[in-house]
């Protein structure tokens, strides 16, 4: 529970929280894998419902309720799993661009944290991948996802790096230009 608490707490930006987080000594490995999986399965779920048009198209019961949702969801893990490592290579990169200790590890161990917010922008995302139009609420959903992860980002790489405030949103930034440009977060959706 005391891990939990403290995930809560690095969630609001709190820098004690993420220090307790990043001791090598508190090992949180299994809860960590945990949030991947809820993470991911709920990339597949919310995937599963935006295209359950084209899941009911396919002519098998089979397909149609066990297969497809099934890859859905190992597929949203997958691309959960991606993210995370790739969000860690870039959180280190930055760091080590300017100047940090990088502390791989530690990052990529953290990066759970700052991944949770962007559940609330699963749907815009996976929205604009296959084309469908984004409301109102999706597009703020995003809006303030990407800056709560931007924000946690920024207190892990302060932290773990010891860098004073400005330079870690600096180290962030670069890390978020170029992570963007990879997924195609910032490209419109595909027009038919």
């Amino acid at each position: 529970m005391g891990k939990v608490i403290l995930i809560l707490k690095a969630l609001i930006l709190d820098k004690e929280a993420i220090k307790q987080l990043s001791d090598p000594k508190n090992n949180w490995k299994l809860l960590s894998m945990c949030i991947t999986v809820l993470l991911g399965l709920v990339y597949g779920y919310t995937s599963i419902s935006i295209n359950s048009e084209t899941i009911a198209s396919f002519e098998t019961p089979l397909l149609r309720e066990t297969i497809v949702p099934a890859l859905f969801l190992f597929f949203g893990f997958l691309m959960i799993l991606i993210t995370k490592v790739g969000l860690s290579l870039l959180l280190w990169a930055g760091s080590k661009g300017l100047s940090g200790q990088g502390l791989l590890r530690v990052l990529y161990r953290n990066t759970t944290v700052a991944l949770i917010p962007s559940v609330i922008a699963l749907p815009a995302f996976i929205s604009q991948q296959v084309g469908t139009s984004l409301t109102t609420l999706m597009i703020l959903s995003m809006i303030v996802s990407i800056i709560w992860i931007y924000l946690i980002c920024s207190k892990i790489v302060e932290v773990t790096q010891q860098f004073v405030p400005w330079r870690a949103f600096v180290a962030v930034l670069l890390a978020f230009v170029f992570f963007m440009s990879i997924y195609y977060i910032i490209l419109p959706p595909a027009t038919a």
